[in-house]
């Protein structure tokens, strides 16, 4: 008797516990400062392989002229620092990371305005480095974060068979 009067009670409590409870909503989310980058610099460790860099230097300069504003924005450019790359054994294949570092610098100014970093990795089932995917996934997530245009992989291969940047 006293454990099904403990359950009538600790089960409205519960309930009102939960209902104060809310997630907030997609539109309450604090809007991003936007910037009309206009160019980006990227920079690397030593030991980073000179192919990462050059594929994500060609697709988030290709996100960026495939971005067009239609209003006035601070004038950026970006500068993405990549390190720590990593290549980690996986049951099928190798699991490639790396961490990168974004910081953003006023055209006007020349001021840092913002910055931040992330981790991407990406999955390879064959013996050849993951270099182009990787770099694919680091200018998608730039272009994601600054609004950019999508970046063309049709580019980095252009550039990569042709032994240079376009």
């Amino acid at each position: 008797m006293f454990l099904k009067s403990v359950r009538i009670i600790a089960i409205p409590l519960a309930v009102l516990m939960l209902a104060g409870f809310r997630m907030p909503a997609a539109e309450e989310q604090a809007e991003r400062m936007l910037y009309d980058v206009r160019g980006a610099f990227v920079t690397a460790q030593p030991d980073v392989s000179r192919d990462l860099i050059a594929g994500t230097d060609i697709l988030v300069d290709s996100a960026i002229r495939a971005t067009s504003r239609s209003m006035m924005l601070p004038r950026t450019i970006l500068t993405v620092r990549l390190s720590d790359t990593r290549r980690s054994p996986v049951l099928f294949g190798h699991r490639y990371s790396a961490r990168v570092m974004v910081k953003v610098i006023s055209v006007g100014s020349g001021e840092p305005v913002a910055e931040g970093e992330f981790e991407t990795s990406v999955m390879s089932f064959g013996k050849e480095p993951a270099d182009s995917p990787l770099a694919e996934k680091i200018a998608n997530r730039i272009a994601s974060e600054f609004q950019l245009g999508r970046p063309h992989r049709a580019a980095l291969l252009t550039s990569l068979a042709s032994g240079g940047a376009p």
